[in-house]
Order: structure tokens, then sequence, then C-alpha cells
């Protein structure tokens, strides 16, 4: 029995390694709505089409690489290829793999196109910075930085394999074209980081409480129902947990609001300190804060919800604060899979407790399994 309950001591111990700062998510990836996918994949065509007609009628085509019907073989085949990728993103429209592999094509495909392109400077070449733009302002500075560099490096091979003959062909059109684009391509980068990082700080105070820099209960919402979602996948199970503060209405009445906000504030510093890169904190109004935290069973919170109540207790006595925590816990999936009705359930247990076994217990849900 005693070597049962050091397991579970060890196993809710946090570590310095673990712990975090509230949960925040990064807007590394943007996911363009169904419209403006259709709109890229319309370029694709446009730009395809216009290469047909490039090489077949623009021209008499000579290259050392590839014979006009090799061209138009490769141009057939990548209608193909783009076809099938517009019926994927139809019907799942949000694909991160999806998007590499296609933007890669692009890459690559344009490489070829370059490579087979009779002039001597290759305005064909310039499409690479339609690629780089195009991704980059549809899906974010991630996948931009991933474009830029992926058409810089084969662009630089592309052109080497064109002109490793004869470097007396490398003209000053050359050079200016490869300077010109390089600095369009670069410009755009520095906006683009510069709108990612506005586009973060927005999202960050949208989803962060000022006074205590948890998540607000929007986020909170939003975060712990995908970490429910993927618990359910992972057949894992996950923990929420709801903390009311005891007679902290008082303070605020006798010592004033500042004062109270300074306990906020100390309080939400003692829950980042308890909690994993995994779990999540959230200010959920007033003196109410949550936590999730994910891999955890109904038995092994109670241990974790002990641990919070003595470190603010241990902290009010030491500030001279008459101050206490109820908590109330429920367990997904077993008391429901939905965030609403889990934090209500959550809620009411933490409240019977509160109110009919004393201030300072934990309650666990006792309701069956919810939606």
């Amino acid at each position: 029995m005693e070597t049962q309950q050091h397991r579970r001591r060890s196993s809710d111990r946090r570590s310095g390694r673990d712990r975090r700062r509230p949960h925040t998510t990064s807007a590394t990836w943007l996911f363009p709505n169904w419209h403006d996918q259709r709109l890229q994949y319309f370029v694709r065509y446009l730009f395809t089409l216009l290469g047909v007609a490039y090489f077949n009628l623009g021209f008499e085509y000579q290259s050392p690489w590839l014979t006009l019907d090799q061209m138009n073989i490769f141009f057939v085949s990548y209608l193909v290829w783009i076809s099938l990728t517009l019926l994927h993103a139809h019907y799942i429209q949000f694909s991160p793999l999806r998007l590499r592999i296609t933007m890669w094509s692009d890459i690559f495909g344009i490489a070829l196109v370059v490579l087979n392109d009779p002039f001597l400077v290759p305005l064909t070449g310039l499409v690479w910075i339609i690629i780089a733009l195009g991704n980059g302002m549809r899906y974010g500075i991630r996948c931009f930085t991933e474009a830029l560099v992926g058409c810089f490096v084969v662009a630089s091979l592309t052109l080497l394999m064109r002109y490793t003959s004869d470097l007396d062909q490398v003209l000053s059109g050359l050079l200016f074209l490869a300077i010109f684009s390089s600095l369009i391509l670069i410009y755009a980068y520095v906006l683009m980081q510069r709108i990612h990082e506005s586009h973060q700080l927005i999202e960050e105070q949208s989803r962060t409480d000022t006074l205590t820099d948890l998540l607000n209960r929007g986020a909170l919402i939003e975060a712990a129902q995908q970490m429910i979602d993927h618990a359910r996948l992972a057949e894992r199970k996950l923990v929420v947990m709801f903390a009311d503060l005891d007679r902290f209405k008082a303070i605020n009445d006798q010592l004033g609001h500042i004062v109270g906000d300074q306990v906020l504030s100390q309080i939400s510093s003692i829950l980042r300190s308890m909690i994993r890169e995994t779990d999540i904190a959230a200010r959920y109004g007033g003196d109410e804060f949550v936590l999730v935290l994910d891999d955890v069973d109904g038995e092994t919170a109670q241990f974790i919800g002990k641990r919070l109540q003595n470190s603010i207790e241990q902290w009010a006595q030491q500030e001279g604060y008459d101050l206490s925590v109820s908590i109330g816990i429920g367990e997904a999936p077993t008391h429901g899979t939905d965030i609403l009705n889990l934090l209500h359930e959550v809620d009411q247990a933490m409240y019977r407790c509160k109110y009919q076994e004393g201030r300072g217990g934990i309650a666990l849900v006792t309701t069956g399994m919810g939606s």
C-alpha cells in the first residue's frame, strides 16, 4: 500500500523541466478557406496552360534536356496531379502534408521548365517568386520560409545545371534577374514576418487574461475541447479541475481590490508552477480557476489537488490571509467528452463540496458518462 501511494505521489510530482507558462497556440500555419484554395489551384492551371502555349507556340523549341513531346507529357502529368490534389482538398480542406507536397511539386516543376527554357535569360524563373509569395501569404510564415529556402536552393541548382558547360553565358541580364528576384523575396519575407508577429500578438492578447496571464474562458473552452478529443482518440484519460478560492471576497472587501488583484496574480503563479507542458491553466472568472491535466485519472488528480491546496494555504498563511481553495474534479471520458457539460458537472461537484462538506475540500464528479 505504501509503495502504491509513493508511486502515485511520484507520478503527481511536476519537475521544473515540465513546468510551463499558460497554454498558448503558435499560429505557424494558416489555413485558407475553400474559396482561397480553389483560387490557388486556378493559378496553377493558368500557369500550366501558359507554359504549354509558351513552349509550343512562342518559338521553335530547342533544348538539350527534354524534347517537346516530353515537355508536353510533363505538362499533362502536372495537370492530372494538381487535379487529384484539388479533389483531395475538396474533401479534406486542412492538410499540411498536401500543402507541402504540392508546394514542392511546384518548385521542382518550375525547375524543369527553367532548365528547358531556350532563352539565354529564362524569364520563366520568375514563377519561383509567385510560388514563394503565394504559399507564404496563404499559409503563414513557416510555409513562406520553407518555400523561400526551397526556391533559392532549387533555383541555384537549376541555373548551375544550365550554365555549367559555358559560364560565359551568365550575362548581366541573368545576374540582374537573380538580384531583382532575391530582393523581392527578401523584402516580402521581412513584411510577412512583421505581419506574423503582429498576428501572434493579437491572438495571444485575445486568448489571455490580462491580470493573471492565464488563458481566458474562451481560450480554455477551445483548447480543452481539443485536448479531450485528442485524449479520446488516444484512449487515455484527462482531468478537468475546477478551483474556487474560499473567503476571497473578504480580502477584496477589507483590503481593497488592488490587494485582491495581487492575490489572484500570486495564485496564478502557483497554478503555473504545478502543471506540465501538456497541461493548461485558465482563469474561468472572478476567483475561479480551471486546470486541464492530460494523461491523468481522477484518483491521481486528487493527490495533485491536495498539493495545490497545501501550496495555496501555506502561501496565504505566510502573507497573513485567511484563504483556502475548494476543488471539483471531473474525468474525461468517464464523466463526459463535451467541455461545457464537463465544466458544469465539475463546477457542481466543487460547490457541493464547498457548501455541504465545508470549505477547503475536494470532490470528484459522481455522475455517469455524458455527451
